[in-house]
């Protein structure tokens, strides 16, 4: 599996790299960034887009100061707040949580631990799949 994965890796890795060659060699992005900056320019429509969203803003800022949306949010946050706090004393305080907490740390550290033998193990074969790819000969770009 770790070797599918690797020369997938690598094979990705060559299609981006071929994508930029076409890229630069054809000048699409740039061409492309060109031609929305010119519409931009000539319609305007950053400038509206910019108004319109102050426009909502101060609209929203009104409503806020007239109903005190801000002040009665964060009121129920921190009421929340206090509550799930309470509630987590009394939870961490239950020996059969606490021996739940042990064994699912215990678990995650033996996934962790695989994890990371086979993220070695994929890298390595990544990094021979790129050699061999890079040894038969540089990539044609059309």
């Amino acid at each position: 599996m770790t070797n599918v994965i690797a020369r997938g890796s690598a094979m990705r890795q060559d299609a981006v790299n071929k994508a930029k060659a076409f890229d630069e060699k054809h000048q699409l992005r740039a061409n492309a960034s060109a031609r929305i900056n010119s519409f931009d320019k000539r319609v305007g429509l950053s400038q509206k887009i910019n108004n319109g969203i102050s426009v909502v803003n101060e609209k929203v800022k009104s409503v806020d100061q007239r109903l005190h949306v801000s002040d009665k949010t964060m009121a129920a946050l921190l009421a929340a707040e206090r509550k799930l706090n309470d509630t987590g004393s009394a939870v961490t305080t239950n020996r059969y949580v606490s021996a739940g907490t042990s064994w699912l740390n215990g678990a995650f550290s033996k996934v962790a631990k695989a994890g990371h033998v086979a993220g070695s193990r994929t890298r390595e074969k990544f990094q021979l799949a790129v050699s061999n790819l890079t040894a038969k000969g540089p990539a044609v770009v059309a």
